[in-house]
């Protein structure tokens, strides 16, 4: 499971946890993935048996369907002892926007704080 591994610099460190615990509740709030599935066509679209086996060479193409997954992006998150002061469990590996979108949202919740913070995806 990827996490994101926050580092925070400078005080007031407790009240920059708190506001990262707040950015936790509201970021595992979004629950809906769009994404694209790939569907190969059903085997109604088949001459015969034959054809069922070999649908890999068959000339229909395969459909793309949009599909609305429900998963909560953030499905853990919680302050730690060690090299990193908090962290964000993805429900799923995450996307480079929706990082950045969880970037936007740690941004606005630090800014009150004052303080500076690293982040590492991995």
């Amino acid at each position: 499971m990827a996490r994101s591994y926050i580092k925070i610099y400078g005080p007031p460190i407790a009240k920059a946890i708190r506001a990262l615990e707040n950015v936790a509740v509201e970021f595992s709030k979004i629950t809906t993935i769009r994404h694209y599935n790939i569907l190969t066509p059903p085997p109604q679209y088949f001459t015969s048996q034959t054809d069922v086996s070999g649908y890999s060479q068959m000339l229909l193409p395969d459909i793309e369907m949009p599909v609305d997954e429900k998963i909560k992006l953030i499905s853990k998150a919680s302050d730690t002892l060690g090299e990193y002061d908090f962290f964000f469990e993805w429900g799923r590996e995450p996307t480079k926007q929706q990082v950045l979108e969880l970037i936007a949202k740690i941004d606005e919740a630090l800014s009150d704080c004052g303080c500076r913070y690293t982040i590492v995806t991995k």
